[in-house]
Protein backbone atom coordinates (compact mmCIF):
# COMPACT_ATOMS: atom_id res chain seq x y z
CA UNK A 1 0.00 0.00 0.00
CA UNK A 2 1.40 3.40 -0.99
CA UNK A 3 0.77 6.17 1.50
CA UNK A 4 0.49 9.81 0.57
CA UNK A 5 3.06 11.95 2.37
CA UNK A 6 1.54 14.49 4.72
CA UNK A 7 4.27 15.68 7.10
CA UNK A 8 6.54 18.44 5.79
CA UNK A 9 9.65 16.21 5.88
CA UNK A 10 7.83 13.40 4.02
CA UNK A 11 6.64 15.85 1.37
CA UNK A 12 10.21 17.12 0.85
CA UNK A 13 11.43 13.53 0.52
CA UNK A 14 8.70 12.81 -2.05
CA UNK A 15 9.72 15.96 -3.94
CA UNK A 16 13.35 14.81 -3.95
CA UNK A 17 12.36 11.41 -5.36
CA UNK A 18 10.14 12.95 -8.06
CA UNK A 19 12.88 15.36 -9.17
CA UNK A 20 15.47 12.57 -9.33
CA UNK A 21 13.04 10.51 -11.45
CA UNK A 22 12.35 13.52 -13.73
CA UNK A 23 8.69 13.04 -12.88
CA UNK A 24 7.74 16.69 -13.20
CA UNK A 25 4.01 15.98 -12.88
CA UNK A 26 4.52 14.12 -9.59
CA UNK A 27 6.76 16.92 -8.32
CA UNK A 28 4.20 19.59 -9.25
CA UNK A 29 1.39 17.54 -7.67
CA UNK A 30 3.05 18.04 -4.28
CA UNK A 31 2.31 21.77 -4.53
CA UNK A 32 -1.08 23.27 -3.71
CA UNK A 33 -3.17 24.67 -6.54
CA UNK A 34 -2.58 28.20 -5.22
CA UNK A 35 1.00 27.72 -3.95
CA UNK A 36 3.36 30.66 -3.69
CA UNK A 37 7.04 29.90 -4.36
CA UNK A 38 9.59 32.64 -3.80
CA UNK A 39 13.11 32.29 -5.23
CA UNK A 40 14.87 34.91 -3.12
CA UNK A 41 18.27 34.69 -4.82
CA UNK A 42 17.21 34.64 -8.47
CA UNK A 43 19.94 36.20 -10.66
CA UNK A 44 18.33 39.61 -11.22
CA UNK A 45 15.62 39.98 -8.58
CA UNK A 46 13.46 37.67 -6.47
CA UNK A 47 11.09 35.57 -8.55
CA UNK A 48 7.63 34.62 -7.32
CA UNK A 49 5.78 31.71 -8.91
CA UNK A 50 2.11 31.46 -8.08
CA UNK A 51 0.09 28.31 -8.66
CA UNK A 52 0.79 24.66 -9.32
CA UNK A 53 0.82 25.13 -13.10
CA UNK A 54 3.58 27.73 -12.81
CA UNK A 55 5.61 25.26 -10.76
CA UNK A 56 4.93 22.49 -13.30
CA UNK A 57 6.09 24.75 -16.16
CA UNK A 58 9.26 25.57 -14.24
CA UNK A 59 10.03 21.88 -13.59
CA UNK A 60 9.30 20.93 -17.19
CA UNK A 61 11.60 23.69 -18.47
CA UNK A 62 14.29 22.63 -16.04
CA UNK A 63 13.95 19.02 -17.14
CA UNK A 64 14.63 19.97 -20.73
CA UNK A 65 18.06 21.28 -19.73
CA UNK A 66 19.23 18.64 -17.25
CA UNK A 67 20.27 15.03 -17.63
CA UNK A 68 20.14 14.34 -13.90
CA UNK A 69 19.05 16.12 -10.74
CA UNK A 70 19.39 14.69 -7.26
CA UNK A 71 19.10 16.03 -3.73
CA UNK A 72 22.17 15.27 -1.63
CA UNK A 73 23.25 15.84 1.97
CA UNK A 74 19.80 16.95 3.13
CA UNK A 75 19.67 18.24 6.68
CA UNK A 76 16.14 18.70 7.99
CA UNK A 77 15.61 21.47 10.53
CA UNK A 78 12.18 21.17 12.15
CA UNK A 79 10.35 24.32 13.18
CA UNK A 80 8.15 25.06 16.16
CA UNK A 81 5.28 25.34 13.67
CA UNK A 82 4.30 21.76 12.66
CA UNK A 83 3.46 22.93 9.11
CA UNK A 84 6.98 24.26 8.49
CA UNK A 85 10.30 22.60 7.78
CA UNK A 86 13.63 24.02 6.68
CA UNK A 87 15.89 21.78 4.64
CA UNK A 88 19.52 22.55 3.82
CA UNK A 89 20.82 20.42 0.95
CA UNK A 90 22.61 20.40 -2.39
CA UNK A 91 21.25 19.78 -5.84
CA UNK A 92 23.70 17.65 -7.80
CA UNK A 93 23.00 17.89 -11.51
CA UNK A 94 24.42 17.18 -14.92
CA UNK A 95 23.67 18.49 -18.37
CA UNK A 96 25.03 18.11 -21.88
CA UNK A 97 25.14 14.34 -21.83
CA UNK A 98 26.99 14.40 -18.52
CA UNK A 99 29.67 16.83 -19.76
CA UNK A 100 28.56 19.56 -17.37
CA UNK A 101 28.27 18.48 -13.76
CA UNK A 102 27.55 20.93 -10.99
CA UNK A 103 26.34 21.28 -7.42
CA UNK A 104 23.94 23.95 -6.28
CA UNK A 105 23.66 24.52 -2.51
CA UNK A 106 20.11 25.26 -1.39
CA UNK A 107 17.85 25.93 1.53
CA UNK A 108 14.08 25.47 1.22
CA UNK A 109 11.65 26.69 3.84
CA UNK A 110 8.41 24.83 3.19
CA UNK A 111 4.94 25.27 4.63
CA UNK A 112 2.95 22.07 4.12
CA UNK A 113 -0.76 21.80 4.80
CA UNK A 114 -2.83 18.70 4.07
CA UNK A 115 0.12 17.02 2.36
CA UNK A 116 0.65 19.90 -0.11
CA UNK A 117 3.28 22.61 -0.21
CA UNK A 118 1.32 25.84 0.20
CA UNK A 119 4.34 28.11 0.41
CA UNK A 120 8.03 27.71 -0.34
CA UNK A 121 10.90 30.12 0.13
CA UNK A 122 13.82 28.84 -1.93
CA UNK A 123 17.37 30.05 -1.40
CA UNK A 124 19.73 28.71 -4.08
CA UNK A 125 23.42 29.45 -3.75
CA UNK A 126 26.02 29.87 -6.47
CA UNK A 127 26.61 26.96 -8.82
CA UNK A 128 29.76 25.00 -8.07
CA UNK A 129 31.38 23.08 -10.91
CA UNK A 130 31.19 23.12 -14.69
Amino acid sequence: MVTTPTAPTEVFQALSRALAAHDWDAAAALYAEDVRVVDRFAPVAPVVRTGRESVREFFTGLGGRLDSLTVEQAVVIPAADPEVVTVEFSFAASAGGGAGRFVLPAIFVLRVRGGEIVESHDYLGPRQGA
